[in-house]
């Protein structure tokens, strides 16, 4: 047995990215050199955690020969940085600090693996961070081989159903407020009584409530996770047709039925424009935020992805 095998998963590390800490979850491959490398981008608001579950499924079936990256977005959360100290950026962050850091950070692990046999750099962009993930191919054509986006909100996000329910709480003002009330309650109530009322909405489990609580209910984080929406309702308005009439092969695309963040208009009309690449519609009842209740089957279907991926990258070797 080697020293190896004893470390958990997924190692934990900051990094420091054109002067911004992120908070970074690393599932190395076990083999001599990964023939594919992950960057899982994850929905709003950004925390990793909440992607454990189904990163780990990933690396369980493809250990050999794949590594996976993971990174909370910047300022959505608490977390130990490299010296084991507690670190909460105080800035507010935007959609589009989130896009340039992250093609930074894209940017990063694409030259550390700079050898002559240089693996596949594949995205898994969840909710907003597939739009991050188009943002990302579209700079990076040529270094990227496959976008998997999930439950991708690329399309006027405002004009959805969620969209209209929440925008209230995206005004200016508004989610200073939010983010104010948030800090006076976790300096009146202690932390086990904010786990129980945030344990009422029962639409996390018990998890994923714990970390919500623990590393982002702090009024910098909650004013990010906002500030960062609000930009979302303003910026994702018309679909990058051009992008998918370029480069629409190297995506795989599923969408969900019911989901109030991406309604079936929006698969019907990604399915009319990227007829090169592969747009799915589920039909287990996945929900959009699945990382709550479906990361095992989620995790299933992007297996089955990868594969195909991986079985590419060997007939191309």
């Amino acid at each position: 047995m080697s020293f190896a095998s004893l470390v958990s998963l997924p190692q934990r590390s900051s990094w420091t990215v054109c002067g911004e800490v992120r908070e970074v979850l690393f599932w190395p491959c076990t083999g001599i050199r990964p023939r594919a490398v992950l960057l899982m981008i994850p929905g709003n608001p950004g925390l990793i955690d909440f992607y454990i579950d189904f990163c780990n499924e990933l690396h369980a079936k493809f250990k050999k020969d794949l590594d996976i990256i993971g990174t909370s977005h910047l300022g959505h959360t608490l977390f130990s940085d490299n010296r084991g100290q507690q670190y909460r950026s105080t800035k507010t962050y935007g959609l589009e600090d989130q896009v340039t850091n992250t093609l930074a950070m894209f940017d990063i692990i694409d030259q550390t693996y700079d050898t002559e046999e240089r693996p596949r750099m594949l995205l898994c962009g969840h909710s907003i961070g597939s739009y991050m993930a188009q943002r990302i191919i579209a700079v990076r054509t040529d270094r990227v081989a496959r976008v998997f986006s999930l439950f991708p909100t690329v399309d006027k996000i405002a004009d959805t159903p969620r969209g209209r329910q929440l925008r209230i709480l995206f005004w200016p003002g508004v989610r200073q407020v939010v983010a104010g009330i948030i800090d006076v309650l976790r300096w009146l109530l202690p932390t086990s009584t904010i786990v129980r009322l945030a344990s009422l909405s029962k639409s996390l489990g018990d998890t994923n409530t714990r970390v919500v609580v623990d590393k982002m209910l702090h009024g910098s984080c909650v004013n990010s996770v906002l500030t960062m929406a609000a930009d979302e309702m303003r910026r994702i308005v018309d679909l990058d047709e051009e992008l998918y009439a370029s480069t629409g092969g190297k995506f795989v695309m599923y969408y969900g039925t019911d989901d109030m963040w991406v309604p079936e208009d929006r698969y019907e009309r990604m399915r009319a424009v990227n007829t090169q690449g592969v747009v799915r519609l589920c039909s287990g009842g996945i929900s959009h935020a699945f990382v709550t209740a479906h990361s095992a089957e989620m995790a299933c279907i992007v297996i089955d992805m990868l594969t195909d991926e991986l079985a590419a990258e060997i007939e191309d070797s």
